[in-house]
């Protein structure tokens, strides 16, 4: 009876501080992370980045500091605090939106980018470098949880070459390309593996032109050049242990860095038929599901 009287008295005293006559102070004011316009680049350029903000609720910035540019909810301690950002003049900010939009933007489509295909926070740095010490290392780009830095913001932007932009969109391309992976904002079609024998380890392609030619036929592409002269990934029974990831990999360099004059040896000759499957479901594949033009960006050369 003890017990019942007691849970009685508990609800009733619940019900009490709950009721009408009980003051519940106002809610916490939800600032926002950062507020627009940021500073004094010019009006088109915050309108541009007040406009991407309204499109993809990201944040396109300028005027930061360095702490914020490489903070992660795991980062207290962590390598990211060797790396350091110069930020740019803000007089090159117009600029920076021209070139962003070049070299990344304009090879995805807008419901891709408001999926979460724009990172959060994209920082517009003038140079990104590792200081060793002894020496720094230059970076023209940094992954960073859901923030992306881009380096480049001066005056170097209006005397860059066609050779150095299309270097730099291939280097940016494949970087954000492994961060929509890693998002799970892209997958890999199995269809690309089915027909392709992973398990029996070729010869190396180094043993000659007839051990090539096999390899090629087998449907796998070299996976850089050097010179002009291509790079094949398999040089070992350790690279073999990665085979899938590693012939994907050479796909995607040759389909978002090479033109169709560039490819034509291989897609022209009809010995190649395994590699010629794997290219076009690689390429029907990104269209349809997501709205991306892999042999645009191949295509793309700024000349």
């Amino acid at each position: 009876m003890k017990k019942i009287l007691l849970a009685i008295t508990c609800l009733w005293a619940a019900c009490i501080s709950c009721s009408d006559d009980t003051k519940i102070g106002a809610p916490d004011e939800i600032l926002p992370d950062y507020v627009l316009p940021q500073g004094d680049a010019s009006e088109e350029a915050n309108n541009r980045i007040q406009q991407i903000f309204d499109t993809y609720t990201s944040y396109v910035l300028y005027n930061y500091t360095e702490k914020d540019a490489f903070w992660t909810q795991a980062s207290a301690g962590g390598s990211a605090q060797t790396y350091r950002v110069t930020m740019g003049e803000t007089r090159y900010v117009d600029a920076m939106l021209d070139y962003i939009q070049d070299i990344w933007l304009q090879f995805f489509p807008e419901e891709f980018l408001k999926k979460g295909g724009m990172p959060y926070r994209v920082f517009l740095a003038d140079s990104i470098y590792w200081d060793r010490g002894w020496g720094k290392i230059q970076y023209n780009y940094r992954v960073n949880g859901n923030a992306l830095i881009i380096g480049g913001m001066n005056a170097n932007l209006t005397t860059m070459d066609a050779a150095t932009k299309k270097a730099r969109k291939n280097e940016l391309l494949g970087a954000t390309w492994d961060y929509y992976i890693a998002q799970g904002l892209l997958d890999v079609p199995e269809e690309f593996y089915e027909d392709t024998d992973y398990e029996t380890v070729p010869a190396l392609p180094s043993a000659g032109a007839e051990a090539l030619e096999a390899y090629r036929k087998r449907g796998f592409l070299p996976s850089s050049y050097y010179n002009g002269i291509p790079g094949e990934w398999f040089w070992g029974s350790y690279a073999w242990t990665r085979a899938k990831e590693n012939d994907l990999k050479s796909f995607l360099y040759n389909l978002r860095e090479k033109t169709d004059e560039e490819v034509a040896w291989f897609l022209n000759n009809p010995e190649y038929e395994l590699i010629q499957k794997k290219w076009n479901i690689l390429i029907d594949y990104y269209k349809k599901e997501f709205g991306i033009d892999l042999r645009k960006m191949g295509n793309t050369t700024f000349e």
